[in-house]
């Protein structure tokens, strides 16, 4: 998925789950819940696709998106309603989690010669030229 879509994809997940907890349907629909799924549905479908690095990238996402919202709700007010605390906080996590995902199965901008899904070439053996010792 290319950068721009992911970050369309945080932001209506970002819209979604403000939208649903400024209706209140904090019980039946947490916002921070639909924050959260859609970033695991997107690390799923990477695993599905067969993205390369895509177990490391999904055991790192959802480790930020843990760490990151529990550190961020702790540092929130606590005069803040608890759920666009959760919301705010998971928002967040799943911010850090979708780019570091990003970054590991497409791979660092920037680097020569290579596109971002394109893996490396092989490395060919080394073969001993007839007649040499060592």
């Amino acid at each position: 998925m290319p950068l721009r879509r992911l970050a369309g994809l945080w932001l209506l997940m970002l819209a979604l789950g403000a939208g649903l907890t400024a209706l209140r349907w904090d019980d039946a629909l947490n916002g921070s819940h639909l924050v959260t799924m859609m970033l695991l549905f997107h690390v799923v479908d990477d695993i599905v696709e067969g993205v390369r690095n895509r177990w490391p990238a999904a055991l790192a996402a959802v480790a930020l998106l843990w760490g990151t919202s529990r550190l961020t709700r702790a540092m929130l007010p606590a005069s803040l309603d608890a759920a666009w605390a959760a919301t705010i906080a998971t928002a967040a996590g799943a911010a850090l989690g979708l780019a570091v995902a990003a970054t590991i199965t497409r791979g660092l901008p920037g680097v020569p010669g290579r596109g971002h899904a394109e893996p490396s070439p092989p490395v060919a053996p080394m073969r001993r030229r007839p007649g040499r010792s060592g």
